[in-house]
């Protein structure tokens, strides 16, 4: 029996690659799925903490520990007052920022690190088709062909409009890989990244989220400039460079001519909004959405220098914002705002200067090992075009709504970090391989040992 359970033991590596994969395939549509395939995976970490598996304690797990211990930290000072104390349920907000954290540990494991993130994403991607398309056959097409905002995420469209304008980015992005697939995977490869390009201009269309549209724009036409800008660089065939601006301007005429009635739609109540402000300020403005997001960054731009270290604490901003605004600035009446409409506000605001410079210093962390990685391992350089694109989405993204932290947004979150995380585990070539017979979980395969010596100092 004790010889059977050692067994089981053995395998959580494969448990926790089941874990992942029930998140990745849930996150988009459902959130108590995908939390129960987070559960599985941190429970198969545990399992192997218990077998000997051992954290590395690298740059990454250490930032990470010192965040946790900041947060914990400045939830212990807000509970004796060191914050706003209007402010509503700190305790679910600090456990939305530290479920991001997990995504250290998600990263356990000797499972190849690229092939991981390519299945995870291949799972949020069909889990996203799957979802679009009940929602269209439970509810028709009749919302989106009458300008209706689709909201399918938790009956919400900001969320999915996050996942779709990634998922977009990575399916053009690896075109040239999936289009010129061989064998019997080539035809089905075709038309299930066609159809996942369609789907998600579908459902950009169909979430009216001005905040995917600007990051796409900025994303797309930084796409081109890099284009042209190689062409001319390696004196590429002017017919080349030609059919690059082509492409790019045909790109930008198509998304504006899908998103011209949309965006009218949002946008048919602020003109006399955007006029009074740029002619009598912000103060006299009426509330639309663009002046109630002005209202709210300024209000954290002016609280900032009463707590600027260590920020007024977690929780939502229904009261602070009903108190300092509702009567100073208009906002919409039967709207009650209990965010900023910005990530980096938001940890500005919550977490001070040492929350931004601390997750500023994971990112970087994070950013530094995949470049050190893609040095080395040509597969994570083919990856990089579009793991570049993905991050300045997401990077405008979040500057001009919800946090990154907010549940409708979590797991894409995790998904990111973690997936940052496994391509930058090629560093870890250039360490000697653990020595034969140790407790690690799991075993190293000559194969492996002879790409690792293969790698260049």
């Amino acid at each position: 029996m004790s010889g059977r359970l050692l067994g089981f033991a053995g395998q959580w590596p494969r448990l926790l690659v089941l874990g992942l994969g029930v998140m990745a395939l849930a996150s988009v549509a459902k959130t108590a799925p995908a939390f129960i395939g987070l559960g599985i995976a941190l429970l198969a970490v545990l399992i192997g903490l218990g077998f000997g598996y051992r954290p590395r304690w690298d740059g990454v797990e250490i930032i990470v520990a010192i965040i946790a211990l900041w947060l914990t930290t400045r939830l212990l000072l807000q509970q004796v007052g060191v914050g706003d104390p209007d402010l509503l349920r700190p305790w679910h907000d600090f456990t939305d920022w530290a479920w991001l954290l997990t995504f250290v540990a998600l990263g356990a494991g000797d499972t190849d690190p690229v092939q991981r993130v390519r299945l995870l994403w291949l799972l949020a991607m069909g889990g996203f088709a799957l979802g679009v398309a009940g929602y269209f056959v439970a509810v028709g097409f009749e919302p989106l062909l009458a300008g209706e905002r689709l909201g399918f995420h938790l009956r919400r469209p900001l969320g999915v409009g996050l996942y779709a304008g990634a998922f977009l980015l990575m399916v053009l992005f690896t075109a040239a890989q999936w289009w010129t697939v061989r064998g019997r995977l080539r035809f089905p490869a075709r038309v299930l990244g066609t159809a996942m390009i369609l789907q998600c201009f579908v459902v950009l269309v169909g979430a009216q989220n001005r905040s995917t549209w600007l990051g796409l724009a900025i994303v797309g036409a930084g796409a081109v400039i890099g284009i042209v800008a190689r062409a001319v660089k390696t004196h590429a065939d002017p017919r080349r460079r030609l059919a690059a601006v082509l492409f790019g301007l045909l790109l930008v005429i198509g998304i504006g001519l899908l998103v011209k009635v949309p965006l009218e739609t949002r946008t048919s109540g602020e003109s006399q909004a955007l006029t009074t402000l740029l002619t009598e300020g912000l103060g006299d403005a009426p509330a639309t959405p663009i002046t109630i997001r002005l209202r709210l960054w300024s209000f954290v731009l002016t609280q900032f220098p009463q707590a600027p270290l260590l920020g007024q604490g977690f929780g939502k901003l229904e009261e602070v914002l009903e108190r300092e605004l509702r009567h100073g600035a208009p906002l919409q009446q039967d709207e009650r705002q209990d965010h900023v409409h910005s990530t980096y506000l938001q940890v500005l605001y919550g977490q001070g200067l040492i929350g931004c410079a601390l997750w500023a210093s994971l990112l970087l962390l994070l950013l530094r090992d995949l470049t050190r990685a893609a040095r080395r391992a040509p597969e994570i350089r083919r990856l990089l075009p579009a793991t570049w694109a993905v991050l300045a989405f997401t990077g405008v993204w979040a500057l001009t709504d919800y946090r990154l932290s907010h549940p409708d947004m979590l797991f894409f979150s995790i998904l990111l970090l973690l997936s940052l995380r496994l391509l930058g585990r090629s560093s870890d070539s250039s360490r000697p391989p653990p020595p034969q017979g140790s407790r690690t979980g799991t075993q190293s395969s000559p194969e492996a040992q002879g790409h690792v010596d293969s790698q260049p100092a």
